[in-house]
């Protein structure tokens, strides 16, 4: 292990968390004088992961946030990383796609069982594999078997050849268009970008408009997400430079000028760790964007998903401190963790502009012990 990583260390039944050296004490990340012991955290993971720079915020259950910052928002000129810079979330997206949607099903404007090819021209529909039968609920849960559009490199391609195109949900259709149905709609789960660019095109078709304009109403106003919105040109000075290994040379580079999809429904949305915190209070404690009912659809109508499940939008399984609901995202020089532990109440968010170099855990995993304390026996 290289000097100042961070590691766990159990000592009999004590868990604690050993960052730069340091021995942090289980629940000491909530007391406000420890603030460094954060600060020391997030800056021993980037080194260990060897990425760029990072943002991590911890949402408390009386509401109070903190948040500790590490490394380069942008390499040259080196711009250190600032707890408010913007990051893109990628496919932590999904989620707020999936409230659209719910919202939507609760005022009847449209029904989850529908199927798909319901909401898309008539030219379209049947061209669409599985079209007229799989459903919206098959759409949220990645049970369509539809084709993603992602598969291949065609639409890095179109990328390449115009990086600032700008592109629409309903502009990415005939990437979806006459492909085969990997299984019959409705029998699992298998991750398909496409479900969301097509929950993109029917939330635009219901609100007749842009889904810049239907996230800002719906979500953004409502929570005071005052630093969020999809992705635009020119780069906002606050968005953390993204690097990433653009021309598989090795060597990352500065890929933050490419539209790898700013205003698409699976992954365009750029957001600060405070804003996401706010979005996860919003969402699973105060009730500000869905009913009840319609929260348990999210998190309870599920499929097994490798060592978890999908509801809509989201992962849903078991830590050793109970549950945990969450995702991650990447996005072309970015990468995202978003963990909800209803248990406690508590809200993790991970936002960095690059991915992992090192076979590292995942920057919360790290994080709980000195948070929670011992896991639960």
């Amino acid at each position: 292990m290289k000097p100042g990583g961070c590691k766990l260390v159990r000592i009999g039944c004590l868990v604690l968390v050993m960052m730069a050296g340091m021995l942090v004490a289980p629940v000491l990340l909530r007391a406000q004088g420890n603030a460094d012991l954060l600060q020391s955290y997030v800056s021993s993971y980037i080194r260990q992961a060897g990425l760029p720079g990072a943002v991590i915020g911890i949402s408390y259950p009386d509401g109070g946030m903190r948040l500790a910052s590490g490394g380069l928002a942008k390499a040259a000129p080196k711009q250190p990383m600032r707890d408010d810079h913007l990051f893109y979330i990628g496919s932590l997206t999904k989620m707020m796609t999936s409230v659209v949607i719910l919202q939507l099903a609760a005022e009847g404007w449209l029904d989850l069982s529908d199927p798909v090819a319901k909401w898309l021209p008539p030219d379209v529909g049947p061209r669409i594999a599985n079209g007229h039968s799989a459903t919206i609920r098959d759409l949220l849960r990645n049970a369509s078997g539809i084709p993603d559009y992602l598969d291949g490199d065609f639409f890095f391609e179109l990328v390449g050849s115009d990086p600032q195109h700008g592109w629409r949900n309903a502009e990415l259709l005939p990437l979806i268009m006459d492909r085969d149905p990997h299984f019959r709609a409705g029998t699992r789960y298998a991750n398909s970008n496409s479900n969301y660019i097509l929950l993109g095109v029917i939330l635009e078709h219901v609100e007749q408009d842009d889904i810049e304009q239907i996230f800002a109403k719906r979500i953004f106003e409502p929570l005071a997400m005052r630093d969020t919105s999809f992705g635009i040109f020119p780069r906002p000075a606050r968005l953390a430079r993204g690097y990433d290994d653009g021309n598989g040379d090795g060597q990352l580079e500065d890929v933050s000028e490419f539209d790898v999809g700013d205003r698409l429904a699976d992954g365009g949305v750029v957001s600060t760790a405070a804003d996401m915190l706010r979005f996860a209070r919003g969402l699973f404690a105060d009730g500000k964007l869905l009913g009840p009912n319609a929260l348990k659809r999210m998190t309870e109508d599920t499929l097994l998903a490798g060592d978890g499940s999908y509801g809509y939008g989201l992962m849903t399984g078991e830590s050793d401190w109970g549950s945990v609901w969450g995702y991650d995202g990447v996005y072309f020089g970015y990468s995202a963790e978003f963990s909800w532990f209803p248990d406690q109440k508590t809200a993790i968010v991970f936002l960095s502009n690059g991915r992992a170099l090192n076979d590292v855990p995942r920057a919360t995993q790290q994080l709980l012990p000195g948070l929670f304390g011992a896991p639960q026996q």
